[in-house]
């Protein structure tokens, strides 16, 4: 924890990428941050680091760069398949992590890195971003403030272009976006899925729709989709719609909530100039000055996320419904 709170917290970023340069630019125009450092191993992306923020110290190895500055914390962007070392070398060092989705691979991994936190000396903060948006806050709130009844009924949507199946060929759907949409339904959802069943349409790669059922057992039943066919350009708004016993509220991400109860819909007022990464930042420090700030997600969500998502895995490959046991 950092006790002086009149200091820049020192965070180091590993991976400089699409999204770790988001982190660096939202970071860089903060005064309580300070980076000390950058991991890259790709020179290409290194030197767009530089040319946008020269004065940051850039490394290769992530290991190396822990050791020389020694930072407060650290912000993991890196492909999935590299963030159990990362992030098991920074909790090793007492150095908390914000830690990019999908946080693992596996649920495995993923309980082993909360075995190695849980004598307190740092934590893990999953980057799932759209528990830090203002609107899907608001959302969360309405539902279980009881507002629409109790839940029957969550759909989800989120399309990309198709340019994201040659961008990550070797990250399913179901981890690079869907996972988004399953933390959404672990969090509006009162009590756990036992069942799924997934599917896809044929397409090259992951050039396809991928859609996900999911049924708790009293019943509440859940329905996720993520495409990546289309042509670059305007796309349908990320969506997401829950339904009560006696109403339903609905968000167009960007461009409307709605919630209908009583026989009328009330066009709820979107958050002006909300920045969920920016959030989710103003949560991370927070929470390495003061280890009593909350985090809105936990590791344990994460988790629970992950044994969904590999329980769709397993049902797109056998084209069955699975059980998912807790």
């Amino acid at each position: 924890m950092v006790d002086a709170t009149r200091h820049p917290v020192r965070i180091a970023v590993v991976g400089a990428g699409a999204f770790g340069r988001e982190h660096l630019d939202r970071l860089a125009a903060r005064d309580d941050v300070a980076i000390v450092g950058v991991a890259e191993p790709s020179r290409a992306a290194s030197d767009v680091v530089k040319g946008r923020h020269p004065a940051i110290p850039l490394f290769t190895d992530p290991v190396d760069m822990f050791d020389e500055v020694r930072p407060d914390a650290a912000i993991v962007a890196t492909p999935a398949a590299t963030h159990f070392d990362i992030t098991s070398a920074a909790i090793s060092r007492r150095v908390p992590v914000l830690l990019e989705k999908p946080v693992l691979p596996s649920s495995a991994q993923a309980a082993q890195l909360v075995a190695m936190t849980n004598d307190g000396t740092a934590f893990i903060l999953p980057g799932h971003v759209l528990r830090f948006s203002a609107d899907h806050v608001k959302l969360a709130s309405l539902v279980k403030s009881g507002t629409i009844g109790d839940i029957i009924y969550i759909d989800s949507r989120r399309y990309r272009d198709a340019s994201h199946a040659r961008r990550y060929p070797d990250t399913d759907p179901v981890l690079m976006t869907l996972i988004h949409d399953i933390d959404l339904a672990v969090w509006l959802a009162p009590e756990p899925f036992v069942s799924v069943r997934g599917s896809r349409t044929a397409g090259p790669g992951f050039q396809s729709l991928t859609t996900a059922d999911l049924e708790t057992a009293s019943g509440i039943r859940c329905h996720l989709r993520t495409a990546w066919t289309f042509t670059d350009g305007d796309l349908p708004p990320d969506r997401l719609e829950v339904v009560g016993e006696c109403g339903s509220i609905e968000l167009d991400a960007g461009h409307s909530l709605r919630l209908y109860v009583d026989g009328r819909c009330t066009e709820l007022p979107l958050t002006s100039g909300d920045d969920p990464l920016a959030n989710e930042h103003d949560c991370f420090v927070a929470r390495i000055r003061n280890s009593q700030a909350p985090l809105p997600v936990s590791m344990n969500d994460a988790i629970i996320g992950l044994k969904l998502a590999e329980a769709i895995l397993q049902s797109l490959a056998s084209r069955r419904e699975v059980a998912v046991s807790w």
